[in-house]
């Protein structure tokens, strides 16, 4: 349900980015980082878990096997900054301006 949930926002946000200009197609294309962050850290958490054969969520880049809160909230960080470079990279190709 949750999954379901996040994609259809992930969607609208794609479309928002793709379909509007200038600062609107920004905002969208942050906001579909951040959604995109939380689908790549859980399923790197949950793939890498079962990979290496441990019962719990494994946190990728800080926390490991044994993560607090700050490992969970700066790893999303991460995630977020690298995704919104890459969409905003994108953006700023698809109008021609780079």
């Amino acid at each position: 349900m949750l999954l379901g949930v996040l994609l259809g926002l992930a969607d609208v946000f794609f479309v928002g980015a793709i379909a509007a200009r200038g600062r609107w197609a920004r905002i969208f294309g942050v906001a579909l980082a951040l959604l995109v962050a939380v689908l790549t850290y859980g399923a790197l958490g949950i793939g890498i878990a079962r990979a290496i054969g441990i019962g719990r969520f494994y946190s990728v880049p800080f926390g490991a096997e044994r993560i607090r809160d700050w490992h969970i909230l700066t790893s999303l960080a991460v995630w977020a900054c690298i995704w919104a470079g890459v969409i905003l990279w994108l953006l700023r190709r698809q109008r021609g301006v780079a």
